[in-house]
């Protein structure tokens, strides 16, 4: 009882710092839609298409249904009888962000990148609840044994790290090593906000994205303009010039995104500690499996200065620090993070 009375109260302190935070979004915005961008557009919304064709027919696209009956689009490069690299996707991103890493691991991996629940043509569950942690590392050890491998290597990003970094917790025995890229073990970082509050700054709309509706409309504005500001804009966009997406690669994060908005969002919403997930327990004190965290150093959502505080959890922990790249790494500079990533395979 007093577990769940403290994860209730930490939880409406989520709510009220979320309302704070809407209150000067929602002031912001109307600033920008009055004074620059125009009301004409706000509620526009593309019609419905079909998703772009990039790399349909390079890769192999299927779907594969798990032991908790959920179904994920899976896509499929390299040989089967490889072992397996399982690609976990982040916010706002699909299956598509690991094509480079799809295309350069294929001889050596069977590579598998899946849009995850609540995205693309996946299944995508009712409730908030059910984007918890828990359900999103269940999802990954699932899919392992579905695709018929006794473990893999993850490879994990935003949203997707999180749910990386409690695989091992939960289910070591499906994990061969560990690759995070800009996402914070969950202790690690709480500890770090701990010395280096202003990270709660840049976290403000972890707490905003709590209340319902209001992510949804913002993100859907001006047909989905902020997924190009995302991917392109000064501050957290993309810096590598020769690496910008395309119109058709936004469009596809676009066409990912909007046939489940609320899903995505879910996932924000599902780290307020009253949802309690699965109830899963980590299986020992320390990640045991190898673990290689990657961070493009220019991230200005999570400060690299974060990335120490998670080795005392892990007992084999490698870090590789990224300069220049944004916190979209692995589309940022592929050839770096391939070759920190080969180096930490061969060791």
């Amino acid at each position: 009882m007093p577990s769940l009375l403290m994860r209730w109260l930490v939880g409406t302190v989520y709510f009220i710092v979320g309302a704070f935070w809407s209150v000067i979004v929602v002031i912001s915005f109307a600033w920008y839609v009055i004074f620059k961008k125009g009301v004409k557009g706000l509620l526009k919304k593309s019609p419905e298409t079909a998703a772009p064709k990039l790399a349909l027919d390079k890769y192999e696209h299927d779907f594969v249904r798990v032991k908790s009956g959920m179904k994920f689009h899976c896509v499929h490069s390299g040989s089967r009888s490889n072992p397996l690299m399982l690609c976990l996707h982040g916010f706002p991103e699909c299956w598509y962000s690991y094509h480079y890493i799809m295309d350069h691991f294929s001889e050596n991996y069977h590579v598998v990148s899946f849009d995850m629940r609540g995205y693309g043509e996946s299944d995508s569950p009712k409730g908030v609840g059910q984007y918890h942690l828990d359900y999103l590392a269940t999802d990954a050890r699932d899919l392992i044994v579905a695709l018929g491998y006794e473990k893999a290597v993850i490879i994990s990003h935003d949203w997707g790290g999180a749910a990386g970094w409690k695989v091992p917790d939960y289910y070591p025995e499906v994990v061969d090593k560990l690759i995070v890229m800009n996402a914070p073990h969950a202790k690690g970082f709480q500890n770090f906000t701990k010395d280096y509050p202003s990270q709660l700054l840049k976290s403000w709309y972890m707490f905003m994205y709590q209340l319902p509706y209001l992510a949804e409309f913002l993100i859907s504005a001006y047909d989905y303009k902020v997924i190009q500001s995302f991917f392109r804009g000064r501050s957290f966009g993309i810096r590598n010039v020769s690496k910008q997406l395309s119109d058709s690669e936004l469009e596809m994060y676009k066409h990912t995104i909007r046939k489940n908005l609320t899903c995505p969002v879910n996932y924000y919403r599902a780290a307020n500690p009253i949802y309690s997930g699965l109830n899963l327990k980590p299986k020992s004190a320390k990640i045991t499996v190898p673990v290689l965290v990657i961070w493009g150093k220019k991230d200005t959502a999570l400060d690299y200065r974060c990335v120490p505080y998670f080795e005392k959890h892990c007992t084999n922990f490698t870090a590789v620090y990224i300069e220049g790249a944004s916190h979209w790494v692995a589309i940022d500079e592929p050839e770096k993070v391939h070759e920190a990533i080969e180096q930490f395979l061969k060791s």
